[in-house]
């Protein structure tokens, strides 16, 4: 997808016949051929140049603004290209170069789409959720052409490698903004003071392993809320000889006691 496409077409023209038109043709999912491009041969003169190609003018303009067409011409061959530049979703099809002459000749090229995936996306870096609770993370790219498979991978606390999860459901194809698919694949898992912030990796798998799919995941991080440490309450103590006052919940005469006890920002002690 994005690239420019070359198709050929050579023609030796056998000596004392003659060729009239060749044209470029195309098919779309059984359809009936559409005529792209038509070069007309110029017998009639002595000039023994082709004339210019004639393009139909019904074309979708988004086609023939980047289609083009290389024509060379040697005594007895003729070469009559197409090029297609930036490629995309509605170039796919059967492509003919037909001529019709003295005698009738024509070939077919097909053209199929591919595309690389896109990174795949997790909505989110970190999840917590309570202890012993059921949680289901989802992990989506467009897919690319022939579409790549995603699964997922888990590094449990204190590993620092991967584990492939087995057992995943059957992932979700859907229709994406151009012909590429969008997957979606869930994974399901319990999470436990064990396992809590374990990191997960959704990551493109197309069946070989290569720099540009290894580069293609996401990560999150799945835990349970950090333990709530009460903090302690700071009182303040005003002591004028024996008594001692505080501005906490307990207020009143502090005597001279070892039975009383008080938690504060900073240790008072009380001889007897």
């Amino acid at each position: 997808m994005g690239d420019m496409v070359s198709m050929e077409c050579n023609y030796v023209n056998p000596p004392g016949q003659k060729w009239y038109i060749i044209q470029w043709k195309r098919r779309n999912n059984g359809t009936e051929p559409e005529t792209l491009v038509t070069l007309q041969n110029n017998f009639l003169s002595e000039d023994t140049k082709p004339l210019g190609a004639s393009w139909n003018n019904d074309l979708e303009p988004s086609f023939r603004n980047r289609a083009r067409t290389n024509i060379r011409q040697d005594e007895n061959d003729l070469k009559f290209n197409l090029e297609i530049y930036d490629f995309n979703c509605g170039d796919r099809g059967l492509y003919s170069c037909e001529m019709i002459g003295d005698n009738s000749a024509s070939s077919l090229t097909r053209l199929v789409l591919k595309a690389k995936p896109e990174k795949p996306v997790i909505n989110n870096d970190v999840i917590i959720v309570d202890e012993n609770s059921t949680c289901e993370l989802e992990c989506e790219v467009l897919a690319g052409l022939p579409p790549v498979r995603l699964t997922w991978l888990i590094s449990t606390p204190g590993s620092s490698k991967f584990e492939v999860i087995e057992n995943l459901p059957e992932q979700i194809v859907k229709e994406g903004s151009d012909c590429r698919p969008k997957v979606i694949q869930h994974v399901q898992l319990l999470v436990t003071k064990e396992n809590s912030g374990s990191m997960f990796r959704c990551q493109v798998d197309n069946g070989m392993s290569d720099a540009m799919t290894e580069e293609l995941y996401d990560v999150v991080q799945v835990k349970i809320p950090d333990p709530v440490v009460p903090s302690s309450p700071a009182y303040t103590l005003s002591c004028t000889g024996n008594e001692c006052l505080s501005d906490g919940p307990v207020q009143g005469d502090v005597k001279n006691s070892a039975k009383k006890t008080f938690v504060t920002t900073c240790g008072v002690r009380f001889d007897p």
